[in-house]
């Protein structure tokens, strides 16, 4: 199934509307179809500017990119760092981020919500401009019945505004005044007004002023008023406001000059629109005389999304975060069906969801109206849709070897679509994404046949030989079996899987298909054993099974709790990633993992699969010892892995995957390399053992052991005990 979808180029910045695959309905929402959007007229503007800018534009109006781009550098060098942003920025990214709509699907652990339930949704990558949207249950909230539609399609607009009147802790009968009166300021407005507070509006444009009078300031004045002074003073009777709240998004810092003014001692400034930080630190001299409490409202920080409460279908316990976005988003509602705000006067212009680019015309200033609200409205979609978007059906077919690809983030548009386009033998055919705006931008970007909304149709493609895998973790093992099952050869991601029943079941799978003598090549992506120092580091103990100690440590970075690795439901960080270090050190040590013993720091709210500070011990079957230290809580500028070993009378370090240094009868090599962590050699040996058979290809067996080490290390951390891998799961037998 396809929908229709405005896009944007951020490296041309051209706007469009485009055919692209529904999205899938995953774990934690539902899938919406949208009545109405609403266009967030500064943030869209701001966003449209910014991506028509030059390189050098963007960096400027970017600078805290720039910094993290910097910092790439230092890690991964100049080359994969260039590689990384040009693909970002030649990537399509949606727009829009409030919306009304009819719940269309639900996932099997959502709760509250059921299918035709009228909602309002949030959420940029979510709530987009686009007739259907995934969103996770957290992220939307259910109408009232006497709220209309156009009326909720505000809610997320409104519930930032709501969550700047609380920042500002404002009372009964406070003098606050509020600068920029757009979309954003004249909700402030109302609500404030709604929370008995009197209010004055500041804005450079008439109507503006005059429509805050409207949403219920006390009085509404013009910037370049030559009286303004003196009215603000006669409003607040010589004191002084209690409260400021810029809702105004410029580059300038006019609104502080005007706070630092009008603004009564130890009163409270906050700033929710899109306003530098650098210009907030050049102006915090202005407030010399006055002890002012400068806060910011810019984002809800605890409680916006978090996948350990949302695995529930819960929000945050109000006695940890009293006020998230889902609740702020209801108690929105709740004031517009109570009556105690009213946003009709905010809605300037309605167009058809057909004639979106209208309206982008209006806020991009190519059309000369006054506007606030604009909302696009969306028609009932057709019921019968082809099920692929042909791309690039025309151009020549190259290449013998034909994949289709499940998933394709941000890490496999990076590591793996790069070298699978430049691979002569290879003839990409079929995508599908969880988000179909990705679909349609990297099957344009990678030159793919076609894009599809379902993963069966990558599935049950006889044309495609091999199936890539990179979707989030929790579904690798259902695709494995799905696509071995179809009899394609199959390349997923790491992990191969998250639990035990699901590795008992793709070992069912393979012995089964193995039986039959229709199994095909699997493999997962552990690609460090494929790196050109990892090769010379193996070489250097010479392939001997004589037992060794490896130490290896991971300086992992800090993962925020929304993030979806932190998600119980895909394994946790050591189950995802840690899977790489345990392949490594097999491949090291030319043995097996036998028993685990882990170690962990518990933090609260925490189960024992979602710490990410952990030691893991691993006794070899050869007798090797390896020691994997995983942390998540070291300085984010230290290279991230470094990896010792010690046998035999030699030893060698390997730092990042940049330098190898060898040490044997006291003489000392050092070599160094360009980061590479075997991504290329990986694919290169996979796809060449596909087509010829002589390509490595990691022993299922070793597959199977990577994955019960990390459960068993998880287990471990839970039990306090060491691990035997032999009696952990009776049912698994090791070779």
């Amino acid at each position: 199934m396809f929908m229709k979808q405005i896009m944007q180029n951020y490296k041309t910045g051209e706007l469009k509307i485009e055919d692209v695959p529904t999205p899938l309905t995953r774990r934690g929402g539902a899938k919406i179809r949208t009545r109405y959007s609403l266009i967030s007229a500064g943030t869209e503007r701001a966003t449209l500017e910014i991506s028509r800018k030059n390189l050098l534009g963007k960096a400027k109006a970017r600078p805290d990119l720039v910094k993290k781009v910097m910092d790439t550098t230092r890690k991964i060098g100049i080359k994969n760092t260039f590689d990384l942003v040009m693909n970002k920025l030649n990537a399509s990214v949606p727009l829009g981020y409030s919306l009304s709509g009819v719940v269309l699907e639900i996932a099997d652990d959502v709760s509250g919500i059921r299918k035709g339930d009228r909602v309002a949704c949030a959420g940029a990558g979510y709530a987009n401009h686009s007739e259907e949207v995934f969103v996770p249950r957290n992220l939307m909230a259910k109408i009232p019945d006497s709220v209309t539609d156009q009326e909720a399609a505000f809610t997320t607009v409104g519930s930032i505004a709501l969550h700047g009147v609380r920042q500002a802790g404002v009372h009964i009968g406070d003098n606050v005044g509020v600068i920029g009166l757009g979309l954003v300021g004249q909700m402030t407005v109302s609500l404030l007004k709604a929370h008995g507070c009197r209010v004055l509006g500041i804005d450079l444009n008439e109507r503006s002023v005059s429509l805050s009078k409207e949403m219920g300031a006390e009085m509404a004045v013009l910037r370049n008023d030559s009286l303004l002074e003196e009215k603000m003073e006669r409003f607040t009777n010589g004191i002084g406001l209690d409260s400021i709240i810029i809702t105004a998004g410029t580059d300038s810092n006019d609104p502080f000059m005007l706070s630092s003014q009008v603004m009564r001692d130890r009163g409270v400034l906050v700033v929710v629109g899109g306003i530098r930080m650098e210009i907030v630190k050049s102006v915090s001299s202005l407030f010399y005389l006055k002890e002012i409490d400068i806060r910011f409202s810019r984002s809800y920080g605890p409680g916006r999304y978090d996948a350990q409460y949302e695995e529930k279908g819960n929000d945050y316990p109000p006695g940890y975060v009293r006020w998230t976005e889902n609740r702020n988003m209801i108690c929105f509602l709740d004031l517009i069906e109570t009556g105690k705000i009213d946003i009709k006067p905010l809605v300037t212009h309605t167009f058809p969801f057909s004639n979106a680019m209208d309206a982008y015309k209006i806020i991009e200033g190519e059309q000369s109206e006054f506007y606030v609200g604009i909302l696009l409205s969306y028609e009932e979609r057709k019921k019968h849709e082809p099920a692929k978007i042909f791309v690039n059906e025309h151009e020549a077919l190259k290449g013998t070897l034909s994949i289709g690809m499940i998933g394709a983030g941000n890490f496999a548009q990076a590591n793996i679509l790069p070298f699978l386009k430049g691979n002569p033998d290879v003839r990409l055919n079929g995508i599908c994404t969880a988000k179909g705006m990705t679909a349609k931008s990297v099957a344009e970007k990678f030159r793919f046949k076609y894009c599809a909304g379902d993963p069966l149709e990558i599935l049950d493609d006889k044309d495609s030989q091999l199936v890539f895998i990179a979707t989030r973790h929790d579904s690798h093992a259902e695709y494995v079996v799905r696509a071995l099952r179809k009899g394609k050869h199959v390349f997923v991601e790491k992990p191969l899987c998250v639990s035990l029943p699901q590795l008992e079941e793709i070992i069912k799978t393979v012995a089964h298909l193995k039986d039959t003598g229709k199994l095909y090549g699997l493999m997962v992506g552990y690609n460090r054993r494929f790196a050109p120092s990892s090769l010379k580091l193996k070489s250097f103990f010479g392939g001997s099974d004589a037992p060794v100690t490896l130490i290896y440590r991971v300086n992992a970075g800090y993962m925020p709790p929304d993030n979806w690795y932190q998600d119980p439901a895909q394994g946790g960080r050591f189950v995802g990633e840690g899977c790489h270090f345990v392949d490594f050190a097999q491949f090291i040590t030319g043995s097996v993992p036998v028993s685990v013993h882990a170690f962990g720091i518990p933090e609260k709210q925490k189960t024992s699969s979602l710490v990410d500070n952990l030691t893991v011990s691993i006794q070899m079957k050869n007798g090797s010892l390896v020691v994997i230290v995983y942390n998540a809580s070291g300085a984010p500028n230290m290279p991230k892995e470094r990896v010792e070993v010690l046998g035999m009378n030699s030893s060698a370090v390997l730092d990042d995957f940049k330098a190898l240094t060898l040490y044997r009868g006291g003489k000392k090599t050092v070599k160094r390399f360009p980061q590479d962590k075997g991504y290329h050699g990986e694919i290169a040996s996979y796809l060449l053992h596909v087509k010829t058979g002589k390509g490595q290809l990691i022993s299922f067996n070793s597959l199977v052991v990577t994955s019960l080490t990390t459960f068993a290390a998880v287990e471990s951390m839970k039990e306090r005990k060491r691990i035997d891998l032999d009696t952990f799961c009776p049912d698994i037998k090791l070779t």
